[in-house]
């Protein structure tokens, strides 16, 4: 999270509807926001497009049946919650849930409702409605919750429909806060949206690449690829670009590419020369039709040209920390770890395919790897009346849930010292905890601080995603009854998301298909999995509380159990000690 200048707003007093979507749409599209402030992989339209595939799924064979009860209860509760989505239906909910959440209904039944609800709220369809809705209710009143349902839900869309996150991103400033135009009122949302209107374009993209494609330039031809000797070859000015080629390379062209913007067209490009390498490894193993990420995209359609670099790994979009304070990290690590020789084995064989997802540059063995290592560092589950994703389930959510909120205020903090900082050391520095994130909590949540929360208030002004953010977190940790609701809340997300997980695994295994939602499914296997590694490391290291992993995953159960237990007492408040017990920073 970010405050830019709004120089070239004429009147942002009158404009805050606008403001927060601006603000609240850059977040969303920043490649290291977390997790829960990133678009959803899917909404309503797309959630019937998944059910539909996984009835197909279930009928090729490559899916069970039972995780169709899990898809259909996270459509119909999407439904009821969507706005744009209860616009256009014309069915009841009642009816729809009638069918779909009633055991004894055949899937065939289900399929015929499925497709009846999607025809109504088909993506495209989506996609217009959810732009009148947002366009009504920026313009009228301050309304944040519906602008920021909306606004998700809109990132969701763009996102699905293949345009990429980098060149949205990019739109955005530019359109808010960088170019030439200025934004009078509310009302520069129509023109905002217009930008979204585009059909694809057909591209092509030139690369470099090592001399050995000539020897395969008759397979790559296959593939709409093609070898070049030099750019007068492609009857396109690039004179503003300098592309030379040294004397071991040659040009590659990829062409008919149909995208909507060059983050997409190039991604699309990087697939195909990938796909022709994978190919070309079935029958030499030791060298690869090597090329360069360094490229220029250019729209068939107009002529235009541009130069792309190679795009930011998946698997790098998360917090790191800086090269030194990881090496004391690992330092630590290394000198203090006590887990028993067979859960170190085990550790360390997860940490190796994380290592292997880190290093592929394809979602598809980021996506595997990473399920593999999250389900081999997960204790052996030893009720026969359990399966596997249930296990996988129920050892996972009390790693994610015991830090949840714990991370979500870190994170504020962070925002707030980037925004003003002085102001708020000073703000928060007479709180007695251990830690800002600490101070933070009991800032928001003890009532001897309103008078310094409503300092916090007064100094937030026209940076109204950071004031909507705070009130949220006011609103959350008011009582432990509502944190507690915040967390159940979060635990059937996160259930939903890791059953959406093992079913796109397995899409990709057992069909070959790889659905469009992946790379936001990567990201969320990458962080549940770094949450795990990272409490294990801290719970195996000093005062060393575990020696195996399966004591950690007992551990952490306990640890949520009780966690649970204390925020659902009755009557219970918020005090200073039950902020240090529980938000201590460690496990």
């Amino acid at each position: 999270m970010r405050y830019r200048s709004i120089a070239k707003w004429d009147k942002p007093e009158e404009s805050e509807n606008l403001l927060f979507f601006a603000q609240l749409l850059e977040e969303l599209l920043f490649n290291f926001s977390l997790d829960t402030y990133k678009p959803s992989a899917l909404n309503s339209s797309l959630l019937c497009s998944e059910a539909l595939d996984v009835i197909e799924e279930i009928e090729n064979g490559n899916i069970k049946k039972p995780n169709l009860n899990h898809v259909l209860k996270e459509l119909c509760e999407s439904l009821r919650r969507d706005n744009v989505a209860k616009s256009l239906l014309t069915l009841e909910l009642s009816q729809i849930n009638s069918v779909l959440l009633e055991p004894s209904k055949s899937t065939l039944d289900k399929k015929v409702v499925v497709e009846l609800i999607h025809r109504q709220i088909h993506l495209n369809k989506y996609k217009k409605q959810n732009e009148e809705l947002l366009t009504k209710v920026i313009i009228g009143e301050k309304n944040f919750s519906q602008i920021r349902s909306l606004t998700r839900n809109f990132a969701t869309t763009l996102l699905n429909l293949g345009y990429g996150s980098n060149w949205l991103s990019k739109i955005t400033l530019d359109f808010f806060y960088y170019d030439k135009n200025r934004i009078a009122d509310n009302s520069a949302i129509k023109d905002f949206l217009q930008l979204f209107d585009r059909e694809p374009f057909e591209y092509m993209v030139i690369f470099k690449g090592c001399r050995l494609f000539e020897k395969i330039s008759n397979s790559c031809e296959r593939f709409e690829v093609k070898i070049l000797e030099s750019l007068a070859e492609i009857n396109v000015d690039t004179s503003a670009h300098d592309f030379s080629v040294g004397p071991h390379e040659l040009l590659i062209q990829v062409n008919k590419i149909n995208a909507r913007d060059i983050h997409s067209a190039k991604a699309k490009a990087d697939s195909r020369l990938e796909l022709i390498n994978t190919l070309f490894s079935l029958f030499h193993h030791k060298k690869a039709p090597d090329f360069q990420h360094d490229c220029l995209v250019i729209n068939v359609t107009n002529g235009e040209v541009n130069r792309s670099k190679k795009a930011i790994n998946i698997m790098h979009k998360c917090v790191d920390l800086k090269p030194p304070a990881a090496a004391r990290k690992m330092n630590l690590f290394i000198s203090d770890f006590s887990l028993e020789k067979i859960s170190f084995q085990k550790f360390t064989r997860s940490a190796e395919l994380h290592s292997l997802a880190l290093n592929s540059d394809s979602i598809e063995n980021q996506m595997i790897n990473l399920w593999i290592a999250l389900e081999s560092i997960i204790p052996k589950n030893k009720d026969d009346n359990l399966c596997t994703i249930e296990g996988i389930v129920e050892n996972t959510l009390p790693f994610l849930n015991v830090t949840y909120y714990q991370r979500l205020i870190s994170r504020l903090a962070k925002d707030l010292i980037n925004w003003k900082r002085n102001f708020f050391i000073s703000l928060i520095k007479p709180i007695e905890a251990d830690g800002i994130t600490q101070k933070l909590i009991k800032l928001i949540s003890l009532p001897e601080y309103e008078e310094q929360r409503n300092q916090l208030r007064a100094e937030f002004k026209d940076f109204h995603l950071i004031s909507d953010r705070f009130e949220y977190f006011c609103s959350v940790f008011s009582s432990p009854k509502t944190l507690l609701e915040g967390l159940d809340n979060h635990s059937k997300r996160v259930e939903w998301q890791i059953r959406r997980i093992y079913r796109a695994r397995n899409i990709i295994v057992h069909s070959g298909k790889t659905p469009s939602y992946t790379s936001i499914l990567v990201e969320n296997i990458h962080d549940y999995l770094d949450v795990i590694i990272g409490t294990l490391i801290q719970l195996a290291t000093k005062p060393k509380r575990i020696i195996s992993i399966d004591q950690g995953f007992k551990y952490l159960s306990l640890t949520h159990e009780s966690y649970k237990r204390e925020l659902g007492r009755k009557g219970s408040v918020f005090t200073s000690e039950l902020i240090d017990k529980f938000f201590s920073g460690k496990v």
